[in-house]
């Protein structure tokens, strides 16, 4: 999962990236090791920020990182991942490649 280009908080994705280093180092200690920055980001943006506050300060931002628990975000891949829409359909060598990743 890539960071979302286009929406109004990617300007403060280089202010709050040492807060993503530090959650993505969080999570891989709870063994979510293939989890990374961008990950996180997208997973905020798509989910915790999707309607954006026109008026958001920074340390809201951050306060929104560092709370975010490896819980909230494999609910929200799951989640995610049954929106797909045919669960059967076979994976592309790309997803095959994100699932076995390690």
């Amino acid at each position: 999962m890539m960071a979302k280009k286009n929406h109004p908080y990617q300007r403060y994705y280089l202010k709050v990236r040492p807060f993503l280093k530090s959650k993505r180092e969080e999570f891989q200690m709870v063994g979510l090791n293939a989890v990374t920055e961008e990950d996180i980001w997208g997973t905020l943006t798509k989910n915790k920020w999707k309607r954006p506050q026109e008026n958001i300060h920074l340390h809201e931002l951050v306060a929104d990182i560092v709370t975010f628990s490896s819980n909230q975000f494999m609910t929200f891949q799951m989640v995610e991942a049954y929106k797909s829409p045919n669960l059967f359909e076979p994976l592309s060598e790309e997803e095959l490649k994100e699932l076995l990743k390690e």
